[in-house]
């Protein structure tokens, strides 16, 4: 991933079980929490840039199917 410079700021919540997750890779990558969430997050957009939609629900079904909460869309 190219270094841009940093122009926002995002937040949110997470499970407490994926935060450590996260906490794991970032401490054997030796990255920060940040860069592994923007690595992460970007590398999903890819995802779903090349796959569209389907890959997001495909994601979610199969988060759901194991028992993670993932919000929907609301109609």
């Amino acid at each position: 991933m190219p270094c841009m410079p940093k122009e926002t700021a995002i937040s949110m919540r997470v499970g407490k079980s994926l935060k450590a997750e996260l906490e794991k890779i970032a401490a054997s990558e030796g990255r920060s929490m940040s860069q592994v969430c923007e690595a992460l997050l970007a590398g999903g957009m890819e995802s779903y840039k090349k796959e569209g939609s389907s890959y997001l629900k495909r994601f979610i079904q199969r988060n759901r199917s194991a028992g993670a909460k993932v919000p929907m869309k609301s109609a």
